[in-house]
This record gives C-alpha cells, sequence and structure tokens, in this order.
C-alpha cells in the first residue's frame, strides 16, 4: 500500500512530501488512518542525526491518533472504527511490578517502543 507522508530526506533537512510504501496487515496488525501525530523531541532528535545514523528518509511522528481501518485475522482487542491511540511505547503488561508503579517503559515483560 502506498501512503503519502513528510519525511527528513537526510540528516536536518527540512521535512518534504514523500510517498512510502507499507506492507501487507499481519495476523496481529491493525492499520490506523491517522488522523493527528504530535511531533515530540525525540522526532526531532531522530530527524537531526542525534540519537546515531537513521533509515533515512525517516517519518516522524510517533505518537498518533486515528480511526482502525483494518486488523489482521488474530486480533481482538480493536475493530475497524474504533478510535485509537498509540504513545511513545505499547503493549506493555500492565502487571508486572514496573507497570503496576507506573514505568511502563520497564515492563518486565516486554513492551514495543513507536520511536
Amino acid at each position: 500500500m502506498r501512503v503519502n507522508a513528510y519525511a527528513a530526506p537526510a540528516a536536518g533537512q527540512p521535512l518534504a512530501p514523500t510517498t512510502i510504501e507499507r506492507r501487507d496487515v499481519g495476523p496481529n496488525d491493525v492499520l490506523i488512518e491517522i488522523q493527528y501525530a504530535g511531533i515530540c523531541h525525540s522526532d526531532i532528535h531522530t530527524v537531526n542525526g542525534d540519537w546515531g545514523p537513521q533509515p533515512f528518509p525517516v517519518v516522524p511522528g510517533h505518537e498518533i491518533v486515528g480511526i482502525v481501518a483494518e486488523v489482521g485475522a488474530d486480533v481482538t482487542r480493536h475493530k475497524v472504527g474504533d478510535r485509537v491511540g498509540v504513545g511513545c511505547l505499547v503493549n506493555s503488561c500492565g502487571h508486572c511490578t514496573n507497570c503496576r508503579g507506573g514505568d511502563e517503559q520497564y515492563c518486565a515483560n516486554g513492551m514495543v517502543p513507536t520511536y
């Protein structure tokens, strides 16, 4: 699937319109029609190459809100039409000591960073 985006073509370069190729939705994936994306300081660091080499072009904006457009065959938590949001990490367990203490980024059972 081809989608429109804004990307930094190289470190420190301004964002420019581009088209990217997205892979097909897998069995555990949720395709989100993005309505809003925040650009935070970690995105700026990424675009500037402050955190090491990046796979340019880079599309910043890893904190998003949108509507579920498609779900994979094994997805049970969300359905098409749901409003969803993605922060800087997802899938922490919510039950381990770290999660219960408000430190989901240190989830003992793993989490998925969205950077």
